[in-house]
């Protein structure tokens, strides 16, 4: 029984070496061809679809610090990553509006940074395509929501609102939120239909 296994673990190997001499043989036009995945180009096409959907969250990101440098806890029940003690920036340059804001430090020294946005904020279409794009509320009490073009909305925490038209002209359509200017903003970039 054993000799029956080596044999049929040999032939095995001898088929597989046989498989790969092959893979490796010379093609019709004497260039050298390989079956290896690793080596293997795959084209791949844009999508012609002419309907584009998108969902757009609104989203803020937080900068959380301290007065005081972070101090390992080996009992808490999530770790803090440590960084050293940071104060509030005096005489801030930050844009006015209220995309960006700034937490004064508490009772213990803790304070942020806040700065709203669009994910995604940029979006490309093709010219001539149904654009849908759906806003989601995510973060942020409210928003009031341009879409150049299109029209303006209010979008609460936990609602949906969605638009739809077709981008006719090539070049940008910007989207914002005019509470949270100047960097809760975003754009749709309409490529030219090829000649």
């Amino acid at each position: 029984m054993a000799v029956i296994a080596s044999a049929a673990m040999i032939l095995g190997i001898q088929t597989q070496m046989s498989q790969h001499a092959l893979a490796q043989s010379n093609g019709s036009n004497g260039t050298t061809t390989s079956a290896s995945a690793a080596n293997t180009t795959v084209t791949v096409s844009p999508s012609q679809s002419t309907n584009k959907e998108f969902w757009i969250d609104t989203v803020h990101l937080d900068g959380i610090t301290s007065l005081h440098a972070a101090v390992a806890c080996g009992n808490c029940a999530q770790n803090t990553p440590l960084h050293p003690a940071e104060k509030p920036p005096v005489n801030s340059t930050i844009p006015t509006g209220g995309g960006f804001r700034i937490t004064l430090p508490n009772q213990v020294g803790a304070w942020d940074f806040r700065s709203f946005t669009f994910a995604p904020d940029q979006i490309v279409v093709n010219q001539g395509d149904k654009v849908t794009l759906h806003f989601i509320g995510v973060q942020g009490v409210h928003h009031l929501i341009t879409v150049d073009g299109v029209g303006t909305f209010a979008l609460l925490r936990g609602q949906i609102h969605t638009v739809s038209f077709i981008a006719n002209n090539p070049g940008s359509i910007k989207f914002f939120c005019s509470i949270h200017l100047p960097n809760m903003v975003g754009q749709i970039l309409v490529l030219p239909k090829s000649v």
